[in-house]
């Protein structure tokens, strides 16, 4: 019992770590994107060529760092949720030993791959075969919606809001350039 203690204590300090990381990503991307939005309402506001590029060229280096965070970010986020799995996959190996009502890791993952509140997860937990494969499954990549809503797409989303950023200034840049010529 005192080891499957320190796994518990293991896998809460990586998943404290994991949050952390999800929460000041969002919290300096937000900052990044509403700078990087007051920029390019600048380059759209902005009659004189000069003063476009300034603001676009302060945009570029924003967005150069924005991009480098949302690099660095996916792979550290994405280094600390295998950490939380191996903490996860260990205590599921480590509840084995156990008797059934309490493995409590092991009955939430299999609620959360196999019934979400299909039928009542005790008698669904306690009539569930549980063998090594259904065992491997249960921390397997190819996570919930939740992980890939977070360690995925949301990042995708990023990506894509600094590129529209760049295409409305682009297109706000090559039409003062037309219009004074």
């Amino acid at each position: 019992m005192e080891k499957l203690t320190h796994l518990w204590n293991g896998a809460t300090y990586q998943d404290h770590l994991l949050q952390s990381y999800r929460g000041f990503h969002l919290t300096i991307q937000s900052l990044l994107i509403a700078v990087g939005t007051g920029l390019s309402i600048a380059v759209i506001a902005f009659a004189d060529l000069p003063r476009v590029w300034a603001a676009y060229i302060i945009l570029l280096a924003i967005t150069t760092l924005a991009v480098y965070l949302l690099w660095s970010m996916h792979a550290l986020i994405k280094a600390r949720g295998i950490d939380v799995d191996y903490f996860h996959k260990e205590i599921i190996l480590e509840e084995q030993s156990l008797p059934r009502e309490q493995q409590v890791l092991t009955a939430f993952k299999v609620e959360q791959k196999f019934n979400r509140g299909k039928v009542d997860i005790h008698e669904y937990f306690a009539s569930f075969e549980l063998t090594p494969a259904i065992r491997n499954q249960l921390t397997e990549k190819g996570k919930g919606h939740t992980r890939k809503l977070l360690d995925k797409y949301l990042f995708w989303g990023f990506y894509a809001v600094w590129l529209s950023l760049h295409v409305v200034c682009i297109w706000r840049i090559a039409d003062l350039m037309v219009y004074q010529n």
